[in-house]
């Protein structure tokens, strides 16, 4: 009589190897063990496909404030904010200087406006101004961000 199991290529389970029951030596160590299955995810081989695997942004945030001649750098943020990124003005360090920092204020509107976008002021001293880019939304009453292709920000 032929053996079923070696007629379809299945291991004997008759014959009982010897590397089977085989003990393991136990040892303290909590580090991987010879003969372990594991993955080295600091492997060069997990970073290279995971970069492949995942989306590079799209979007950003831009952060601006006076330079040492209490000047705002907007040339060219035309480009960031038409791509949908968001810009943020920080003009907390002109507190002393509250005429420069209307005009800084008055700038940043006016680039806004050029663009079609809206500034917003998000402390109260308004000294911190926001302008979502292109695609972006912004719920006045809720004060949610959020993106243009939705329809409806989250209710929630």
């Amino acid at each position: 009589m032929a053996n079923l199991f070696r007629l379809l290529g299945l291991p004997d389970p008759t014959k009982v190897r010897s590397s089977e029951t085989r003990r393991r030596r136990a040892t303290a160590d909590p580090g991987p063990q010879e003969g372990d299955l594991h993955l080295d995810l600091g492997d060069q081989k997990w970073s290279e496909m995971t970069r492949r695997l995942t989306p590079g942004a799209e979007r950003s945030v831009v952060y601006i404030k006076p330079d040492l001649m209490h000047r705002l750098p907007l040339e060219g943020i035309s480009v960031p904010l038409s791509r949908g990124s968001l810009v943020i003005v920080d003009l907390g360090s002109m507190v002393h200087m509250p005429t420069q920092r209307d005009r800084c204020r008055r700038r940043v509107q006016e680039m806004a406006e050029r663009l079609g976008l809206h500034a917003f002021a998000i402390n109260e001293d308004d000294s911190l101004l926001m302008v979502p880019g292109a695609m972006m939304r912004v719920d006045t009453k809720k004060y949610e961000l959020g993106i243009g292709d939705y329809d409806q920000l989250s209710e929630s």
